[in-house]
């Protein structure tokens, strides 16, 4: 057997919900006064315990996880704020989940934080008898040290998309108030390239592209600005754009989208006439 002894009869309650709901090939569990009895029906305890140690590891993680992540965002970065809390909280579960790509460790984080808890816990389970407060507080130190580096990518990505947001109302609000140069302009994307078109499709160059660029903007934002597409666009602020494209993921698209919003008309390349575009590039 093994007792799991708890100060605190709400994690007790909480853990033996998540054993119960899962697989029980090593034996039947007891919850009874802040304490968790797990019975082995088998007399070889070692393989027992081998089969409840993943299952344990993978119920703390269920009940216990995303409060330990709120509490390192709240009280080691100071975010008091729950919406902000709950943003951060979801981007640290997309780098948990490899949703964003780990940028400072990559593929050298190849141990899943269940096998973390794992090797805290072999040692736990020797003795038959401990203190969940004492596994959290004293051997869990390497999985906690891994929810603090998500946290941390989790904040510096938050961060990065509040800039973001900022850089790009200041530009909807340069948009806004400025003058239009043209009253349409086409762009197709293909082959990760922009080309720019007037509203009789004839093309633009880059050299004329420059012509048209508020060197203002270059100097007053807090964030680089593209020279070769957005500064551009939002120095031309044209009333309607065409966009022709058979991809939207990609970040200058989205950015552009999220700029000119309703100014954006999105079409497919086959949509552009190709005549125009082949023998206006072709003859600069």
């Amino acid at each position: 057997m093994i007792y799991i002894v708890f100060q605190n009869g709400q994690d007790a309650q909480r853990l033996f919900e998540q054993l119960s709901k899962a697989p029980q090939p090593y034996g039947k569990l007891l919850y009874d006064n802040k304490t968790i009895t797990v019975f082995f029906h088998e007399q070889n305890v070692a393989h027992m315990r081998a089969l409840f140690i993943p299952i344990f590891s993978s119920c703390i993680i269920r009940a216990f996880e995303t409060r330990w992540i709120l509490s390192i965002i709240s009280r080691t970065f100071f975010y008091e704020n729950e919406e902000e809390q709950q943003q951060i909280l979801q981007l640290t579960y997309s780098f948990i989940d490899g949703e964003r790509h780990d940028y400072r460790l990559g593929k050298k984080i190849n141990v899943p934080r269940e096998q973390l808890i794992a090797q805290s816990l072999h040692e736990c389970l020797q003795e038959g008898m401990f203190s969940f407060e004492s596994l959290i507080t004293f051997r869990l130190k390497p999985y906690y040290d891994r929810l603090m580096h998500y946290v941390e990518l989790a904040i510096d990505e938050y961060k990065l998309e509040q800039e973001y947001q900022t850089f790009v109302q200041l530009l909807r609000e340069i948009v806004a108030s400025r003058q239009p140069k043209m009253s349409v302009l086409h762009l197709v994307y293909e082959n990760e390239t922009f080309q720019f078109f007037d509203d009789h499709f004839f093309y633009l160059s880059p050299h004329q592209l420059k012509q048209f660029i508020d060197r203002r903007l270059m100097v007053s934002q807090p964030m680089y600005i593209d020279t070769s597409v957005l500064a551009p666009l939002v120095s031309i602020a044209p009333e309607k754009i065409y966009m022709y494209t058979n991809v939207t993921d990609v970040g200058m698209i989205q950015t552009i989208q999220n700029v000119f919003q309703e100014r954006i008309e999105l079409r497919t390349p086959l949509d552009f006439p190709k005549k125009y575009a082949y023998n206006d590039i072709h003859s600069e």
